[in-house]
């Protein structure tokens, strides 16, 4: 059951499930591929070696090797438009 909040806020979330007008709400990207590109900066955490997914609902735009402090980050793409995905099964024509 929904929230009060959930009916006065647009689109949010609780525990991992997101929210639109007081109902469940699915979404994922569109995926727009950009020439890659490769960023190296400093980490305000440090790890001894990660590996992380650049990544929006429905699309992953990069990855990040993290050695340290240090971080290579490699993204070759950007999320796009919003698809919305249907949250209840279409019932139209069941007898």
């Amino acid at each position: 059951m929904s929230e009060h909040c959930c009916d006065e806020v647009a689109i949010h979330g609780h525990d991992g499930v997101t929210y639109l007008r007081g109902k469940p709400y699915r979404y994922r990207h569109a995926f727009h591929w950009r020439r890659p590109f490769a960023h190296v900066y400093v980490a305000a955490v440090r790890r001894r070696f990660a590996v992380n997914l650049n990544r929006y609902p429905g699309v992953v735009i990069g990855v990040a090797f993290q050695v340290g402090r240090r971080v290579l980050s490699v993204v070759w793409g950007r999320p796009g438009r919003t698809i919305e995905i249907p949250t209840h099964p279409d019932t139209r024509g069941a007898a």
